[in-house]
């Protein structure tokens, strides 16, 4: 079984679900991947999209990312940062970066904006401008 589709016309990677892949991935384009897929190694893509439950074990680097509900991983550098709702991580740094409720990280670095949506476990904070809300 395939774990990957390439649609080249839309320039877009698809990562199947419960799919594991155990070597660096560089795509020059979007790549989205399905539920419960874990990635042993590092993550390059311009835009990434990582579905419900990921694990990625490696460095995570793009433009902009959008990291599904219950997935843990190592690290993220962007400028967009979407992290939704029990995400557990060691380090984010970006731009701008929004944190929904109940993930667990430690470090998170933001040269501009840090938005963080109900109530979540960040050790060492940095950004520019903190906007914290109760969802």
């Amino acid at each position: 079984m395939k774990k990957f589709v390439v649609d080249k016309k839309n320039n877009t990677l698809v990562v199947k679900k419960d799919s594991i892949v155990d070597k660096h991935i560089k795509f020059d384009g979007k790549i989205i991947v399905g539920m419960y897929t874990n990635f042993w190694g590092n993550i390059e893509a311009d835009e990434i999209y990582l579905g419900k439950n990921c694990f990625v074990g490696g460095k995570i680097s793009c433009r902009k990312i959008v990291v599904g509900a219950y997935t843990k991983f190592n690290s993220i550098q962007a400028d967009e940062v979407v992290v939704l709702d029990r995400c557990k991580g060691n380090s984010i740094k970006g731009n701008n970066i929004r944190i929904r409720e109940g993930s667990i990280i430690e470090s998170v670095e933001a040269e501009n904006f840090l938005i963080i949506e109900g109530s979540s476990k960040l050790t060492k904070l940095s950004a520019k401008k903190i906007i914290a809300s109760k969802s």
